[in-house]
């Protein structure tokens, strides 16, 4: 095994993992973050080269490096058919980034390639570049992991990207046209300028996408925080108002405990009996204070609680709530207001409409499920609601909105409607920092 063909390998490998890190940083949507299995995927594509490396297979080497983002594709995420045709701009990123600069220095400079070990296909600036990406995109995937940054690009911003791409297509094309009718001077001039203006307008167009997403979380917490102080400030009015009633029911209970004593010393019991039932089916004595032992789920759900009553829907909570303290409550709130909200909105006309929330503490992860009768079943295609318009009213909205929490915290939900009950189950992984 000669030098040359050791640098081959690794230059292959250091532009799957280019590829790959582009393709999950800034392309891949319903990434269900199985770092195990994305890691198990990595160490067998690196056996597979040191395997090829030694008995010299190049075909092997060509269908690692071209199935592993399929493969990534296949166990690591959700939407497998949509992050299929991400694959695309994936390649076309690369290309950008890591293989028009190989292209431009020498067109720019008039040298030719400069050859690394005497093989051709190598050069010593794009090994280099190769390198420094690699690193840069190991780096930044670890650092959006741990401060919960979502790079994404959506449908527009994609767009934005391929047009780009033409016209910087279209660029280098140009530099290698007017290198050979152009004269020495003015070529190199044109070559400068047309290198110039790709760059500026790549940093003016990724620095449009950075300080938008900035401004748009902004708005987000600015919203979520709004949210829930508003939430708190509903949850003191409706504290000061059962403040109330249990003062008017302490006075009450003076007059209810002489009416109970004179029925007993009148030996009726049957009329006590059904005085007493009567009386501890007052609201005030069956209410709950404390439903989750997390305040801010507590003050949301109190909340909707009593507007659920108001309208004829029973509201439950049962189950395990005290990994929730490891969530910020602004998050907490955000999560269960808009997950209530869809289901009072979904319950809504149900035969027998009845929420249920349940919280559980797994041996790897947290569960938060969320249930509601519907008058009618509906349809989710893709882990979202296909049905009609009023439906994705009661059940659409707020989903786009917890998305956002529920991956900062590397979490995932799922929906499901079966037998005219439609349930969100929210997923949060033990290590929540």
């Amino acid at each position: 095994m000669t030098t040359a063909n050791i640098l081959v390998y690794i230059s292959n490998v250091m532009a799957s993992l280019i590829i790959l890190f582009y393709y999950l940083l800034f392309f891949v949507k319903g990434f269900t973050h199985h770092i195990r299995r994305l890691l198990s995927i990595i160490i067998v594509f690196l056996m597979i080269h040191v395997f090829t490396s030694i008995l010299d297979m190049d075909p092997l080497v060509t269908i690692s490096v071209l199935g592993i983002l399929p493969v990534v594709d296949v166990f690591c995420c959700r939407n497998r058919i949509y992050n299929l045709f991400m694959i695309i701009p994936a390649f076309l990123f690369y290309a950008l980034t890591a293989i028009f600069p190989m292209f431009l220095i020498p067109l720019i400079t008039r040298k030719g390639f400069e050859e690394l070990y005497g093989v051709s296909s190598l050069t010593l600036p794009g090994f280099i570049w190769d390198l420094c990406l690699t690193v840069l995109l190991i780096g930044t995937y670890a650092v959006s992991r741990r401060r919960k940054i979502d790079l994404r690009l959506n449908f527009l911003e994609i767009a934005g990207f391929l047009t780009f791409f033409i016209f910087a297509l279209f660029m280098l094309l140009s530099i290698g046209v007017y290198n050979d009718t152009l004269a020495y001077e003015m070529s190199v001039v044109f070559d400068l300028f047309a290198a110039f203006f790709m760059l500026a307008i790549f940093l003016a167009y990724w620095s449009y996408l950075v300080i938008a997403r900035d401004r748009a979380n902004i708005k987000r917490d600015a919203d979520y925080a709004q949210n829930y102080l508003t939430m708190q400030i509903e949850s003191l009015e409706l504290e000061e108002t059962n403040r109330q009633e249990i003062k008017i029911l302490k006075h009450d209970l003076r007059n209810h405990l002489q009416v109970i004593q004179e029925m007993c010393n009148a030996k009726q019991y049957a009329q006590m009996e059904s005085y007493i039932s009567e009386l501890s089916g007052h609201p005030m004595l069956s209410k709950s204070f404390s439903i989750t032992g997390n305040q801010a789920a507590d003050t949301v759900i109190s909340i909707k609680k009593a507007y659920a009553d108001n309208i004829g829907i029973r509201l439950t909570c049962d189950g395990s709530f005290a990994w929730l303290s490891n969530l910020s409550p602004i998050d907490v709130c955000a999560v269960f207001s808009n997950l209530l909200d869809n289901a009072l909105e979904g319950s809504k006309g149900a035969a027998n409409p009845h929420i249920t929330i349940k919280g559980n503490d797994h041996a790897h992860f947290y569960t938060l499920i969320v249930s509601n009768h519907v008058p009618e079943n509906i349809r989710i295609k893709n882990n979202s609601v296909k049905t009609s318009k009023r439906d994705k009213k009661h059940h659409g909205l707020g989903l786009s909105s917890i998305d956002s929490v529920i991956r900062k915290y590397n979490g995932c939900y799922t929906l499901k409607c079966e037998d005219l009950v439609f349930r969100v189950q929210v997923v949060f992984p033990h290590l929540i920092p």
